[in-house]
């Protein structure tokens, strides 16, 4: 191979690196929003952190403190050209006595999958349709009791209602004065 060669390989190489770092690095910041929303207490700046990739697109962050180990499962799920087989990342915290739990993470995002699973097309390869993701607007409206996402999509509605004691959830759809249960389950 001709020096010349040689040294564009390696510039394609590196860059390619350093969008993958990029690209790791907007997951990390994206895991540790979710822990500062997850209700609960972490100071992220004690955090000893390690990072075991899982592909070409997702990770394993480890955030561990005296507290307690928070693991956070994410893929770059705004790519199109990956197939992460969900939306939104998996946030658990394990304590100091070892009970792992699962935190609430990204509903907004686990939702929307729930919804354009329901609706979309089920023949294609991939899992997640990114054409009715882009055009899906999300907007919370929450309640004590309830974390709620009122969606539209192509002049249609739809919610998902969030418990906040048990993390199940319910994605309807509106029609007339009636919502119409698509999709029930467990978020967390």
């Amino acid at each position: 191979m001709s020096a010349r060669y040689f040294l564009a390989f390696l510039v394609m190489v590196l860059g390619a690196g350093a969008v993958q770092a990029e690209g790791k690095a907007a997951l990390r910041d994206r895991c540790l929003k979710a822990i500062a929303g997850s209700g609960q207490a972490a100071d992220a700046s004690k955090f000893t952190e390690t990072a075991t990739s899982l592909g070409d697109s997702g990770f394993l962050f480890q955030f561990a403190s005296a507290e307690g180990n928070f693991f956070c499962q994410i893929c770059d799920d705004s790519n199109p050209e990956l197939d992460c087989g969900t939306l939104g990342l998996m946030l658990t915290f394990r304590g100091k006595e070892g009970e792992a739990r699962q935190l609430p993470a990204e509903l907004d995002r686990k939702c929307l999958f729930h919804l354009q699973r329901e609706v979309g097309d089920r023949s294609g390869r991939l899992t997640v349709r990114h054409d009715l993701v882009e055009r899906t607007k999300v907007t919370p409206a929450h309640t004590d009791a309830r974390w709620v996402y009122n969606m539209s999509l192509d002049d249609q509605q739809f919610r998902c209602v969030v418990r906040k004691s048990d993390g199940s959830f319910r994605v309807e759809q509106q029609q007339g004065a009636e919502w119409r249960a698509l999709a029930a389950g467990i978020l967390f």
